[in-house]
């Protein structure tokens, strides 16, 4: 099928998908604001943050890290409340916790930061049951030729969300007065966006293989003709319920019931090791680092002016923005998961290096290098090419990875972890970012490239996704022998079908 047509026909899928990722929006906002809000003067003035550099930085990588440490923990609300809660009300929950979180953070004030980690810590909540959730009902969602695209839409939600961030900080630096209205209206936004996601979560249908895995099959049958815009009996229903039906029916023959102990079975725990590994190395890129502090990072190569910095910060969630879109548009339909991860880590890695490399022969401090000069304009050329390599690889895929490769039984517990496992990372980078730049400078910038380079070449032995259809990725990961599946679904097909032919006749 054209991928015009594709797009035609499910049509309903892709609204849903939209729809869902609404609260990835507001994962961007959340992270993309706190860089730029951390470097208003009227922030740094009302808690006391220009005393020192030392102050600043720990002010810095404690506004952000505070949220990566809430999010590690909602990681794992999805799966102990799954069973019970289905998919869309796990959204609409977070959407709640961002609420709470906007909230306690616009109504907070100095001297001390207190009231605003809370918040943080709140709407980290939200961000990891996001994080989890949201991939996940897009892969359920997505019919398999279209996979790709749709669970990277989540990452161009990301992305917008952050230049939204960026540029509303940069408007209120240039055009509010420098008191506490400032920095609380950037932050304000994130109040607006939580109610969207709260509202809009209830608007989508329920995942069709979240309520098969409930044995509401009924359910998941109309639910799936809805994102699929087809009859009940036609071949393609028939046939998509049939493989969802034989994949559960084998993996409780594999397993004897078991579903948290299912994930340490050998061939599960090597894809929950896929996974992990994949989020190490998504994080460990250095992109967060420049994404969380882009003003910091730009005052390091010389743009040290708050609205300069916050002016190329800005540009550098548009560039994020247009090649996700070029990603989603060409790229992840056209090449495969790990040709474009070790593409995309080899270049980041090499540009890494010379930005390091700039960094130690012309350092800003020196008259002569700061903002406007060749090597400062060089080293911003580097960061933004950069983040393109980063937008059409790592950026987008690694959710669209995690996301896909467990199956249903055990995704919610898969996803969790590695989800788990990106935002502890994310904890550890972000703390430590603000605090190497400023004691070792340059030589952050080469362990980032030397890991860049590392990524690449672990991708290079990842097991290829593209294409499969999520009942396929046993076969892959050698959990079943390519026969079995057929040989499930053909029985499950037939019975479908005549239960089908059974209602109509009454």
């Amino acid at each position: 099928m054209a991928i015009r047509d594709a797009l035609k026909k499910h049509r309903a899928a892709i609204w849903a998908s939209l729809i869902i990722n609404i609260g990835a929006m507001l994962f961007g906002f959340d992270t993309g604001v706190a860089g730029g809000v951390v470097a208003l003067g009227s922030f740094k003035e009302e808690f006391n943050l220009a005393t020192s550099a030392t102050v600043y930085a720990n002010a810095s990588s404690n506004f952000i890290s505070v949220l990566n440490a809430g999010a590690f923990f909602g990681t794992m609300i999805p799966p102990l409340m799954s069973k019970f809660i289905g998919r869309k009300w796990l959204i609409a929950i977070a959407g709640s916790f961002f609420l709470l979180g906007g909230i306690l953070q616009v109504s907070s004030s100095g001297p001390t930061l207190g009231t605003v980690y809370g918040g943080r810590v709140v709407s980290g909540l939200g961000l990891g049951m996001t994080s989890n959730v949201a991939p996940i009902f897009v892969a359920e969602c997505a019919p398999r030729e279209l996979r790709g695209v749709m669970m990277s839409l989540f990452e161009m939600f990301l992305v917008s969300g952050g230049m939204l961030a960026y540029w509303t900080t940069y408007g209120c630096s240039l055009h509010l007065e420098s008191t506490a209205v400032q920095w609380r209206t950037p932050l304000s936004l994130q109040i607006v966006l939580a109610g969207i996601v709260l509202i809009s979560a209830l608007m989508v249908p329920e995942s069709p293989r979240w309520l098969a895995k409930q044995n509401r099959y009924d359910e998941a049958t109309r639910n799936l003709c809805y994102l699929r815009q087809a009859a009940e009996d036609s071949s393609e229903i028939l046939e998509e319920i049939a493989q969802i039906r034989a994949q559960i029916q084998e993996e409780l023959t594999l397993t004897n019931g078991r579903t948290v102990r299912e994930l340490f079975e050998r061939h599960n725990f090597i894809r929950l090791m896929w996974s992990v590994g994949v989020g190490i190395f998504g994080v460990w890129c250095g992109h967060n680092a420049i994404l969380h502090y882009a003003p910091i990072v730009f005052a390091e190569i010389g743009f040290t002016g708050q609205n300069s910095a916050l002016l190329a910060s800005g540009v550098l969630t548009c560039i994020k923005f247009v090649m996700t879109i070029i990603f989603i548009a060409g790229g992840v339909h056209f090449f495969g998961r790990k040709s474009l991860l070790a593409g995309g880590g080899l270049f980041m890695g090499v540009f890494l290096f010379a930005l390091g490399a700039c960094l130690s022969a012309y350092p800003p401090s020196v008259p002569g290098n700061g903002a406007g000069s060749p090597s400062a304009k060089g080293m911003m050329a580097l960061i933004y090419i950069f983040t393109v390599a980063y937008s059409l690889s790592w950026g987008p895929l690694q959710w669209v990875y995690i996301g896909e490769i467990f199956p249903t039984r055990i995704r919610d517990y898969g996803m969790a972890v590695g989800a788990a496992n990106i935002w502890l990372w994310n904890f550890v980078v972000n703390k430590i970012t603000p605090i190497g730049i400023l004691h070792i400078g340059w030589k952050m910038w080469m362990i980032y490239g030397t890991l860049n380079i590392a990524g690449a070449i672990f991708a290079l032995a990842l097991p290829e996704t593209k294409g499969l259809s999520l009942e396929q990725m046993d076969v892959l990961f050698g959990v079943i022998n390519e026969s079995t599946p057929q040989n499930d679904i053909e029985p499950n097909k037939q019975g479908r079908k005549d239960n089908v032919l059974l209602t109509e006749t009454k």
